[in-house]
């Protein structure tokens, strides 16, 4: 099966009055139709610049350099236009940010956001029939009083109910890729859980690729088809989750492992064996095997 998301060698250098700072050092991965793909790794590992990147959204940074292959189910994303870029933006590529109440416009209803969403793929979808396209989407994600919702400003939702209408809304255009960058993050654990549950059986559905951004290998761990490591713009390991979780080869994906919190008798901690004191990021770890 080719790869919807096809990304070869890329780098990315920042440049600045002290000098040129390299951020991405050859990154790669591909994600397949109907599969969810994790990057992994901390705070400032390169996770969300190379989302930014996939979205066209860093290349038009005048500060910013950008270089390797990009394609979207075969086509050459660094041959588009900038207009190009747009037009594939809502429509063949959707993302779903951390905080969902931060992703809506305070100003505007729910359904003339969704309006606004639908017509980027149908321009003269008029108001009445985008509201019921956006009720049968809502209903979807398991929002049955879709017309209170649709008639309600962000303010007066929840955030899970929120992060509920942002999926409804990235998935509105059938794209064939969704990413997910640490959805959830803001709201609480169970209203999380849900969430995921959620957008799991929604893309299954649809059989959209997703690429999945995330630091917590927890949530990874009962999401994700596969995983990719990234380690200061390095992967360091990529393989099936189930391998991954099973035999981590790298020692920072097992320190990231580690870090997942755990519920305990309590006593002192375990040692770590220095590993994290010692991480090569040039070594990459193919199928979670040492």
């Amino acid at each position: 099966m080719s790869a919807v998301l096809e990304i070869r060698d890329l780098h990315l250098r920042f440049r600045g009055h002290s000098g040129v700072s390299e951020v991405l050092h050859g990154v790669s991965l591909d994600i397949r139709a109907g599969e969810r793909v994790a990057l992994v790794g901390e705070s400032g590992s390169g996770k969300s610049v190379t989302a930014r990147i996939v979205l066209g959204l860093l290349q038009e940074l005048p500060y910013a350099e950008v270089s390797g292959g990009l394609f979207l189910e075969g086509a050459d994303l660094n041959r588009l236009s900038r207009r190009q870029w747009q037009g594939l933006r809502g429509t063949s590529i959707s993302m779903i940010f951390q905080d969902p109440t931060s992703s809506l416009n305070p100003v505007f209803t729910i359904g003339a956001q969704f309006a606004e969403v639908l017509r980027r793929r149908d321009p003269g979808l008029p108001r009445g029939a985008a509201d019921e396209r956006a009720g049968a989407l809502l209903r979807s994600v398991s929002i049955h009083d879709h017309a209170r919702v649709l008639d309600a400003y962000p303010f007066q939702l929840s955030g899970g109910m929120n992060q509920r209408v942002v999926i409804a809304m990235a998935l509105a255009n059938h794209p064939s890729l969704l990413i997910a960058d640490e959805p959830g993050t803001a709201l609480d654990v169970t209203v999380q859980a849900q969430t995921l549950k959620l957008m799991h059986d929604l893309v299954e559905r649809s059989g959209t690729a997703v690429l999945f951004i995330s630091h917590n290998l927890g949530v990874v761990r009962e999401f994700a088809d596969r995983v990719f490591v990234i380690y200061r713009g390095r992967i360091v390991e990529r393989g099936p989750t189930a391998a991954i979780f099973e035999a981590p080869g790298h020692a920072y994906t097992r320190a990231l492992m580690a870090a997942v919190p755990r519920i305990t008798g309590g006593g002192p901690p375990e040692p770590n064996d220095g590993e994290t004191a010692f991480l090569d990021p040039m070594v990459v770890h193919e199928g979670g095997g040492a």
